[in-house]
């Protein structure tokens, strides 16, 4: 039996080391995984083969590799080193410089008959994949957490059997709560215990039947003092129709129920202002579609600009319909509104960009070529300019968010 043949062909990355950390042998796949030759390797020292990446601060791990080495053989038992980035060496050949990867390895020592060390036997596991999509993945989840918690409602997820799963960050500022607050108490303790049972046979029944379901409830703030919101929460299912989640919101329509009492108190302006009680009641429902289809359904408009350059990555039906004439995804602000550009706002983006400072704009008069017919018009705006960030606390991005007076102000003369 070829003892060696056997051994280089093992379907396994894994590397052979004397005590002094030189290397004797390794696999196959070790060589072709790392993008070493056998030549090139054996016989040279292990940690300079595979030095520190000098231009990645996350890769510099060549110290917590040495010392698991030498903990194995210092113990003499196996010793695993957890998931880390270590970056290897390209070729000079294949251009050099440095591939990003992600590892998990054992060392573990091989003892002669005295007891004394021998080898190192360095088993690794390739781990880049796995681990630049669970990052990839964390960076979409962050991305969500950050709609969810700038919009103006109260936002909210819970699992199939009911059980809270996410507030958003306007709940914990509302209620003055924390997490950890909620994971030892329960949402129903922020119910006013007049609504408390209603609500709860609501939720109940709409669990039980899988519909979604709405109700207006009191919801005490962080002061103590109670306001009206009207809360819908509606069931996402998976292909099969299983329930997944539960997406909720909560639309403060406390003044709405004000006008409401008020009314009662006059019966002479009941009829006249009914009309206009219905409006106010449709109008919240409105503001409640924020969450239907998640954030492209928001009844303010919207939008995600990426880079320094603010090319348009996401815009809802909304900000949308403020240009319906306009190409925009793709663009940037620049080139899709070069009338805006021309008023300042561009360097107001870039000003975002540069500080991450949020700009906050109230009522502002914003000229806008809305129908692309070289003929802008005056509108009046209220808006805010936020920082995105990366999990590297880099701006990326901006969100807009904001609405159109004017369209408000409709609404209201309507009413």
């Amino acid at each position: 039996m070829d003892s060696y043949k056997l051994l280089v062909n093992l379907p396994d990355t894994v590397v052979f080391l004397s005590p002094d950390l030189k290397v004797l042998e390794a696999t196959d796949d070790y060589l072709k995984t790392t993008m070493q030759t056998r030549e090139g390797l054996i016989g040279k020292d292990f940690l300079e083969m595979f030095p520190d990446n000098p231009t990645e601060q996350e890769s510099k791990n060549m110290l917590l590799l040495r010392e698991s080495l030498l903990r194995a053989i210092q113990t003499k038992k196996p010793d695993y080193l957890p998931t880390i980035r270590y970056d290897i060496p390209i070729p000079a050949s294949r251009g050099g410089g440095f591939e990003k990867r992600y590892w998990e390895a054992v060392h573990k020592p091989v003892l002669g008959d005295d007891g004394n060390v021998l080898y190192v036997i360095q088993k690794t596991s390739d781990v880049t994949q796995r681990e630049v999509a669970k990052r990839a993945a964390e960076l979409e989840e962050s991305k969500y957490k950050f709609m969810m918690n700038a919009l103006p409602q109260l936002i909210y997820t819970a699992a199939p059997d009911g059980k809270a799963t996410f507030y958003n960050q306007r709940w914990y500022d509302y209620t003055g709560t924390s997490a950890e607050t909620l994971e030892q108490h329960s949402w129903q303790e922020s119910i006013h215990l007049e609504d408390l049972l209603r609500v709860e046979q609501i939720v109940e029944k709409a669990m039980q039947e899988g519909t979604e379901f709405q109700a207006e409830v009191r919801i005490k703030d962080k002061n103590g003092r109670y306001r009206w919101f009207l809360s819908r929460s509606i069931p996402m299912r998976d292909k099969h129709g299983n329930i997944l989640l539960w997406i909720g919101s909560a639309v403060d329509i406390d003044a709405t129920r004000q006008l409401v009492l008020e009314l009662e108190q006059s019966h002479g302006q009941m009829v006249e202002l009914s009309e206009q009680v219905q409006q106010a009641y449709a109008k919240a429902e409105a503001e409640r579609k924020v969450l239907e289809r998640l954030v492209m359904k928001a009844p303010v408009f919207f939008c995600i600009l990426h880079g320094p350059e603010h090319r348009y990555r996401l815009l809802n039906e909304k900000y949308q319909q403020l240009m319906p004439n306009k190409e925009l995804i793709g663009k940037t602000v620049a080139e899709a509104l070069p009338e805006v550009a021309e008023q300042g706002f561009v360097k107001v983006l870039d000003e975002v960009y540069t500080t991450g400072k949020d700009f906050v704009a109230e009522g502002i008069p914003v000229m806008v070529d809305r129908y692309n017919t070289g003929k802008p018009e005056q509108m009046h705006l209220t808006f805010i300019y936020q920082a995105i960030y990366d999990e590297n606390q880099k701006v990326t991005g901006i969100m807009v968010c904001g609405y159109d007076l004017a369209e408000r102000s409709s609404t209201k003369n309507e009413e």
